[in-house]
This record gives C-alpha cells, sequence and structure tokens, in this order.
C-alpha cells in the first residue's frame, strides 16, 4: 500500500527539486511537520529504495531514487493531484485536458505537459504538429511545442524551471518513466553543483 498523505508530501519536497538532495531535518522544516514523524516516514522510504541517501561527514542526505519503481508510482500520483488541483482552481483545464486525451487516443503521444504558456507534446511523431495544430482549439491561448523524447530529457534537465513548475496533463506514468531515465545525470548534477557551492564558499 502506497500513496499516504505524509509520504507523498516528503515525495513532492524531492519531486520540485529533482537536482537537490536534503537531510531529514530541512525536510521537516520545509512541510512544517513534526520531526518524529518525518524521521520514521523517511526511513521507511529509505528501507524501501524510494529514497536514496550519500553520506557526508557524519551525516546523510537523501535523494529520490527514480530508478525505483514505487518511486515512480509515487511521482505519477503527486501528478496526478497537481493536476486536479489545477482543474479546482480554474474549471477550464477540465476542456483542455480532455482535448488533449483525445488527441491521446488518435496519435502515439508519450506525455503532454504543460508549462507557463506552452503545451509541450513529447512524441516521436513530430510530424503530426500540423495536423493538430490544424484541428485543435487549444493554440487559441496555447503555444504548442511538439519535441522528443531526447530533446525533452536534455531541456528537462538543464531547466530547473520546468522540473518545478509544470503540470502533466496525459499519461504521468510515461511523464515517470521518463524523468526516472535522467536519474543518474541527475545525480552527477547534485554533485558538480554541490562541488561548485563549496568551492564559491571556500
Amino acid at each position: 500500500m502506497i500513496g499516504n498523505k505524509l509520504e507523498q508530501s516528503i515525495i513532492s519536497v524531492f519531486q520540485e527539486n529533482l537536482s537537490e538532495t536534503f537531510s531529514i531535518n530541512s525536510v521537516s522544516k520545509i512541510l512544517k511537520k513534526s520531526y518524529p514523524n518525518i524521521n520514521k516516514k523517511s526511513n521507511f522510504l529509505l528501507k524501501e529504495g524510494i529514497l536514496g541517501k550519500i553520506t557526508i561527514g557524519n551525516s546523510y542526505q537523501c535523494f529520490l531514487n527514480l530508478n525505483n519503481d514505487k518511486a515512480k508510482i509515487y511521482i505519477a500520483i503527486n501528478e496526478l493531484n497537481k493536476r486536479d488541483s489545477l482543474i479546482q482552481r480554474d474549471k477550464i483545464f477540465q476542456a483542455i485536458i480532455d482535448e488533449i486525451q483525445q488527441i491521446g487516443k488518435r496519435h502515439n503521444i508519450e506525455t503532454v505537459m504543460l508549462y507557463k504558456k506552452n503545451l509541450l507534446f513529447v512524441c516521436d511523431n513530430i510530424e503530426i504538429k500540423q495536423e493538430i495544430q490544424n484541428m485543435s482549439f487549444l493554440t487559441k491561448d496555447f503555444v504548442l511545442l511538439f519535441i522528443d523524447r531526447k530533446t525533452f530529457q536534455e531541456r528537462f534537465l538543464a531547466d530547473y524551471d520546468l522540473q518545478k513548475y509544470h503540470y502533466v496533463l496525459l499519461n504521468t506514468e510515461n511523464y515517470a518513466n521518463i524523468i526516472s531515465e535522467l536519474n543518474d545525470r541527475l545525480l552527477m548534477k547534485r554533485f558538480i553543483d554541490k562541488a561548485r557551492t563549496t568551492k564559491n564558499e571556500s
């Protein structure tokens, strides 16, 4: 059984900061929850391999292990919850999501993300762009961008805002699988960023 609300909250801290590591104490402060409760849940997530850890001196920092199948399920659930909150704030998004789902039935699209005023269609066959633009009302309010999986991954890896400020409107499971392939590169990015920070502080 996964999907416990506190567990989802802990995962969301890491999910919104995929290039960051956090101590359990930091997670407790971010969520404004008692340390013993966060510590207990975090240790469960570590035991399950959903979180990983790296030792730094006498302590350790945690990160989200994107290679773990259960972690991917948590990610997908969090993205569904974000999408639901978007609909609750503005009902017009239900019609937008319905339209995207209809497009997804006609074309092989891995996922669609809302980022600012852009709809990012991740698909191998980007030649469908003209057909979708001609048939869809989505172009009225959004810029439709069509990119393949590899190009999307490179952009996602390089763009912190895209990692954090997006909504997955189609196929959250596919989205989780796509970013899971970046796990090792995100780990390396963490180490490089930490090294640069340490160097700048010295």
